[in-house]
C-alpha cells in the first residue's frame, strides 16, 4: 500500500486533510510531519529565506525516509520553497493549491482569491502566475485579504471570522466567475453560503485527492 506524507505548519489543517485524503484515496496510507515553528518564523522573516528552505526540506525528507511514495506540503505560504524542495527529494511534492488554482484557471476569466493569513498574498499569487504560464492562459486574478479576520480568529472570535470571511466572499462573487479559498483554516465558512453560490466557491481539498490518486496510479 503506498504511503503518502503530509506536511504542515499548523495543526488546525491536520483533521480536514486526514479525512479527505483517507476517504478518497483509500489505497493509500498517509504519515504527518507537523512542525508549527516554521510558520512563526516564516511570519517573522517576511520571507523563504534559505533556512527556512533547508526547514521545510528536511520535513519533506522525513517522510520520504519513511517510505512515502509523494508529499503534499499544506501551507500556501510555503508553496514557493516547493520548486527547490522538489530538486533535493527523490519523490513528487505537490503544493496544495495548484490543483485547484489549474482548475480555476482553465474554466475561469475572473477568478477571485481570498485569505485571511498575511503571509499567504504573495506565495499564492506566485503560484497563480506559474500556474497561467504553465497553462497558457491569460486570466485576471482579484485578490483580497481580509487581515481583520485572522486577528479575530487569533483571538478566539470565531463567529466574528466566518462573518468577515463570508461577507467577502459574497462581494467577491459579483465581481468574479468564482472563488479559491487561499487556506484549508477557511474552508468551513462555505457551509455557511447558500446553496446557490456554494459551486463556485473553491477549497485545494476539492482538488488534492484526485492528484494524489492520478499520481499513484502512475508511478
Amino acid at each position: 500500500m503506498p504511503l503518502v506524507g503530509l506536511v504542515h505548519s499548523t495543526r488546525l489543517v491536520i483533521d480536514a486533510i486526514q479525512t479527505v485524503v483517507a476517504t478518497q484515496c483509500p489505497d493509500a496510507e498517509i504519515v504527518h510531519v507537523l512542525d508549527e515553528g516554521i510558520l512563526r518564523e516564516l511570519t517573522a522573516a517576511g520571507k523563504i529565506s534559505p533556512e527556512i528552505l533547508d526547514w521545510l526540506t528536511a520535513m519533506v525528507l522525513s517522510t520520504e525516509k519513511a517510505g512515502a511514495s509523494l508529499a503534499v506540503v499544506s501551507c500556501s505560504s510555503l508553496s514557493p520553497g516547493v520548486n527547490d524542495v522538489r530538486k533535493k527529494v527523490h519523490i513528487p511534492v505537490l503544493k496544495i493549491d495548484e490543483p485547484m488554482m489549474a482548475y480555476a484557471v482553465k474554466n475561469y476569466k475572473r477568478i477571485g482569491l481570498l485569505m485571511t493569513n498575511p503571509t499567504t498574498e504573495k506565495p499564492s499569487r506566485l503560484l497563480f502566475e506559474e500556474v497561467c504560464q504553465k497553462l497558457g492562459r491569460n486570466v485576471t486574478l482579484i485578490p483580497r485579504l481580509c487581515p481583520d479576520a485572522f486577528k479575530k480568529l487569533d483571538r478566539g472570535d470565531i463567529q466574528g471570522h466566518d462573518t468577515e470571511v463570508v461577507n467577502t466572499v459574497k462581494k467577491l462573487l459579483i465581481e468574479t466567475d468564482g472563488v479559491l479559498l487561499a487556506q484549508i483554516s477557511i474552508l468551513r465558512v462555505r457551509e455557511r453560503m447558500e446553496e446557490s453560490v456554494k459551486n463556485r466557491v473553491f477549497s485545494s481539498l476539492d482538488f488534492i485527492a484526485p492528484k494524489i490518486n492520478q499520481i499513484l496510479n502512475h508511478s
